[in-house]
């Protein structure tokens, strides 16, 4: 199986992680996780469980608030707070889909630096590749950003939809090709680079796991980021919790 190609694993970070049941971030100097879904466009946002389409949830700009339900009367000072929270969560949705994307995008340039120097830049399969690639980033990107600056947090679908993808589409293809343009022990000895398998001599996988490696830097920066954005929330949260004592049973993000 293919997993740690599904954003926790796939670069060998240890850091960023997209988990099945909540977005959990784990850096050298945070961790955070939301325990929530959260659907969230530029003037409302939506608390739902995870996996389940009950509405826990929901603000409209500028004083709407439902909770449970029920009908939530926002004071001047609270429809601040409220707005705010919307934001930071906004800002944290368009930074979790560009990581995600960013994460996705690395898996296959990977494979495809090691299938192209097997296969030829101009093999019918390797051409295959190029566009299942480009396929994945945008239905990722499509469950990710539904309608246009509409992101979703904590939605477990999106690990099981990249999980499976990988599983039933593009792992069959990657090893018939691999195994037709140099045989089963290129295959095997390819795979091992991305799920964590002993040490490569060959010279075409070293160069698809250096490229992995340079560009997990950039994703751990990201990461660190989302990561400190989280706690803010996190910290406001606090605030919205005595000011509106309706929402005091949703903590979303929680630091660890």
């Amino acid at each position: 199986m293919w997993k740690p190609l599904a954003i926790s694993a796939l670069i060998g970070l240890g850091t960023a992680a997209q988990a099945h049941d909540n977005i959990e971030i784990h850096t050298d100097d945070c961790n955070v996780s939301l325990d929530y879904s959260v659907s969230v466009g530029p003037d409302f946002f939506i608390v739902t469980p995870e996996d389940d389409d009950q509405q826990l949830v929901y603000f409209n700009s500028p004083d709407r608030l439902l909770v449970d339900g029920n009908q939530t009367s926002l004071t001047p000072q609270q429809q601040l707070l409220m707005q705010e929270y919307r934001q930071q969560l906004h800002v944290a949705g368009r930074d979790t889909l560009l990581i995600t994307l960013e994460a996705v995008d690395i898996a296959m340039n990977g494979l495809s630096i090691a299938i192209t120097a097997l296969a030829g830049p101009n093999h019918p399969d390797t051409l295959e590749l190029q566009q299942f690639s480009a396929d994945l980033l945008q239905r990722t990107e499509e469950r990710l950003n539904r309608e246009g600056e509409i992101y979703q947090l904590g939605a477990s679908e999106i690990g099981n939809f990249v999980d499976e993808t990988i599983s039933t589409e593009f792992e069959p293809r990657i090893e018939r090709l691999a195994k037709e343009s140099a045989g089963t022990i290129a295959w095997h000895a390819l795979k091992a680079v991305f799920t964590g398998g002993h040490s490569i001599e060959e010279q075409v996988t070293k160069d698809a796991e250096r490229m992995v490696e340079q560009r997990a830097d950039v994703i751990e920066q990201k990461a660190e980021q989302l990561c400190t954005s989280l706690e803010t929330i996190d910290q406001l949260e606090t605030e919205i919790h005595k000011a509106i004592p309706a929402l005091s049973n949703y903590d979303l993000v929680q630091t660890k």
